[in-house]
């Protein structure tokens, strides 16, 4: 069973290159996780002002994964 996907967030800015950066942001996100999963490593993130090593979240590519194969 799947959680509903969160809605992204709208820029007030009438620029149509600002209001695409929140749907860049979210592949290039998914993209980090899958690729760190193929390649066997984490992805870094920054929590509480410091980088740390995450494992990949299934969540983020696995739908990525099926629609591709």
């Amino acid at each position: 069973m799947s959680t509903p996907k969160e809605q992204l967030p709208v820029l007030k800015l009438d620029d149509p290159d600002m209001q695409a950066v929140p749907a860049a942001m979210e592949r290039a996100v998914r993209r980090a996780h899958r690729d760190a999963h193929r390649h066997g490593t984490g992805v870094l993130v920054v929590e509480n002002g410091e980088m740390v090593e995450v494992a990949p979240d299934p969540a983020l590519y696995e739908d990525d994964e099926a629609s591709s194969g």
